[in-house]
Formats: structure tokens, C-alpha cells, sequence
């Protein structure tokens, strides 16, 4: 079990949570859920992880899971008290000998650690401290460096040390065929007899590429707005990644208030199918219209049967995949000292003579497995993350 060195003690109050949790067809099953809390304290380290990971994980080629899932697919969060970036490093558990500094930042800070897809931002304005953020495949990339799932602990150090999230984005995968785009969206249409919800929009936005012979190569259904505190995306997963099957996902994005009080729960080792469920109920049900109050309204059976399957869904985790960002790290890191000292060597002009050559060998030797981490950068490029 992945555990970090956490300071103090974090004690997490609650309201609701067990009927909250226990009926998820509760219209505010929710608002126990996000408003709840509930007592506990920060998890003292008991073992440590992995001493020796690896720089970037072997990567996988994209495919279906075999089985429907959930997966923590974003976490950002900040540590205002915290300025110095290495010892975020150390207390998420990364070596900081891992992190490549770099010159650039976001969002008011004006420098950053990078280890892959994993980014912590600092040097900012008085009392910014630092900010953590891992994108989809950063989320992947972080777990690689554990033999268990770090997030628990990971929570568990983030609240203890005074941390605040600031983004978190549930995925629920499936796999099955119980959930269906057209069906989802033509509920969204008839959203007079269809559909009770909390959001005020719905949109549906479908990529075509005129450079291949697919018809759509991207469908997304979007449940309110990405700048409010809580939207829900439905996108076929398996269009984005060019695979043949049956791959849809549901995520959660939670902001701010949202997130914080998301993660506070996850700590409690609530079944992140049961907040998810939770959430989702609360915020957007298709019914039937069987009762002129929308609140009483039952939902409709295949709705109800996938939101009763996904709440005993646990928590998984994935391995990364290989990206040309990584290779390109890889080279940045290992690589930088011989390629200055060639190029001091040569000059510039016999220096970009040189690396042409190499280029073009290196075409020609180009093999499927490069072909793959191409096709895998250029799908990650045009996800939802």
C-alpha cells in the first residue's frame, strides 16, 4: 500500500453520507454526498513506495478493458503554504531527482517540475505556493510508480498538509453495450418527459476528419458548462482511441468546492462507483414520465440498471501509454549533454547536416511499434482532457 509522509491531522466532518450512499435513485442523493463529511484522521506512512521507478512507464497500446471500470482520469490540487516545488515533489511521493525543471509555467507561476504528464507549478505571487496537476495520462504515470493504488494516501497527505483541490475527474467506463450516444441523446431531446436534471444546457459535438475514410472519428455529449463546479461529459471512447468495439465513458469533472469535498469522501473509502453514482443521480436522470412531479418520477430500467451496476464499480488504475512526449523527454534528459558536445564539435551548420542524416535513417527504420506511439500521441492530442 502506497503510503507518504503527511504532517497533522485532517478531520473530515459529515451529513447524509450513509442514506446518500446507500440509495443512489435518491434525487438528492448528492447533496449528502458533496456536502457530507465525515470523521477520520491523515494515515501515518507505513511503507514506502517504490525507491527506484522508472523514468517513464513501458507504455501499452490503446485497447478496450475487458470489463467496465473506473478510473481517476485528473487531479489537481494546490499547496498555498508550500513554495518550494521539491518537497511537493517528496511529499506526493515523487524522487525529485525524477522532475525535469523547466523554464515555463501556467497560471501565474512562472516555473514548473515536470515528470512526464505530471506537473508541479511554482514560483508565482506571494502566497501561490505550489500547484499540482496531472492530466489523464499523468494520472497513469503516477501510478506507475507504485505497486498499489496511491490515490488514498495521496488524498489523505493533500488534506493533511492544508492542500485544496482545485479539479478532480471521475471516469466510469462502458464496456458492456448498456449505455448507448443515440439513445442517451434522444432522451436529451425529449427532455420534457425524458430527462430531470440540475444543468441548464446539453450539447452534442461530432468530429469528422476529411483525411480518412471514417464517417466520425469523435462524438461527445457535454451536461453542463465546463466553467461551472460539476459537468458530466458522455464521449465514445473507442472513436477518439480508432478502435473497433463497443468503449464509452462517463466523466466527472469536479472544480473547487466540488472536488475538495469529492476527495474528502474518497478518504473514507466510499466506493468511488457509489460518489459517482451519487453524483451523477443527483445531477441528471432519465425517467419516465409517470407522475406530474418531476422528483417522483422512476427512472427508466436500462438507466437505472447501468447507474446499479457502476455503483459497485472499485477503484482501478491503468497502465500508461507510450507518447512521442515521453520519448521526447527521455532524449531531453539522457541525451542533452552528448547532443550540445556534438554540436560544439561540428558547428551549427555540420551540427542540423548531421541530425538531417539522422532523421532520415532514422525513417527508414521506423517500425509498427513507432507507427503505434504516433497514432496513440496524435489520439491523446484530441481527447477530452
Amino acid at each position: 500500500m502506497a503510503n507518504f509522509v503527511s504532517t497533522g491531522d485532517v478531520c473530515i466532518e459529515s451529513d447524509a453520507l450513509t442514506q446518500a450512499s446507500n440509495n443512489p435513485g435518491r434525487p438528492d442523493g448528492v447533496a449528502g454526498l458533496l456536502a457530507g463529511t465525515l470523521a477520520g484522521s491523515a494515515r501515518q506512512p507505513q511503507a514506502e513506495a517504490n525507491p527506484k521507478p522508472p523514468l517513464t512507464n513501458r507504455g501499452a497500446e490503446y485497447s478496450i478493458p475487458p470489463e467496465n471500470r473506473s478510473l481517476l482520469d485528473w487531479c489537481a490540487f494546490t499547496f498555498k503554504q508550500i513554495e518550494d516545488p521539491a518537497k511537493v515533489s517528496e511529499l506526493i511521493g515523487i524522487d525529485p531527482a525524477l522532475m525535469t525543471d523547466c523554464t515555463f509555467g501556467f497560471s501565474g507561476y512562472r516555473n514548473s517540475l515536470k515528470y512526464g504528464n505530471v506537473s508541479i507549478y511554482y514560483n508565482g505571487r506571494e502566497g501561490m505556493g505550489c500547484h499540482v496537476e496531472m492530466s489523464g495520462q499523468g494520472c497513469r504515470q503516477y501510478e506507475a510508480l507504485f505497486i498499489d493504488s496511491p490515490w488514498k494516501a495521496l488524498f489523505e497527505t493533500v488534506l493533511a498538509n492544508s492542500g485544496k483541490f482545485t479539479r478532480l475527474d471521475l471516469a466510469i467506463d462502458n464496456v458492456d453495450g448498456a449505455l448507448n450516444m443515440d439513445r442517451i441523446m434522444a432522451a436529451i431531446l425529449d427532455h420534457d418527459s425524458q430527462i430531470r436534471t440540475l444543468f441548464g444546457e446539453a450539447r452534442r459535438i461530432q468530429k469528422v476528419s476529411f483525411k480518412t475514410g471514417q464517417a466520425i472519428i469523435g462524438d461527445t455529449i457535454y451536461l453542463g458548462s465546463a466553467k461551472s463546479r460539476l459537468m458530466i461529459r458522455i464521449y465514445n471512447k473507442a472513436l477518439e482511441l480508432g478502435l473497433d468495439g463497443i468503449y464509452l465513458r462517463v466523466e466527472i469533472q469536479l472544480r473547487d468546492e466540488r472536488a475538495q469535498e469529492a476527495a474528502k469522501l474518497f478518504v473514507t473509502d466510499i466506493d468511488v462507483g457509489s460518489l459517482a453514482v451519487g453524483i451523477i443521480n443527483n445531477y441528471f436522470a432519465i425517467i419516465n414520465d409517470d407522475d406530474s412531479n418531476k422528483s417522483r418520477c422512476s427512472l427508466q430500467s436500462w438507466w437505472a440498471d447501468w447507474l446499479q451496476s457502476a455503483e459497485k464499480i472499485k477503484l482501478s488504475t491503468e497502465q500508461a501509454i507510450k507518447l512521442v512526449s515521453d520519448t521526447m523527454e527521455f532524449i531531453r534528459k539522457q541525451y542533452a549533454p552528448s547532443l550540445a558536445m556534438i554540436n560544439k564539435h561540428l558547428g551549427r551548420s555540420d551540427f542540423n547536416s548531421f541530425v538531417q542524416e539522422v532523421l532520415t535513417d532514422g525513417s527508414e527504420r521506423m517500425t509498427a511499434k513507432h507507427e503505434r506511439i504516433l497514432a496513440a500521441s496524435e489520439a491523446q492530442g484530441g481527447s477530452n482532457e
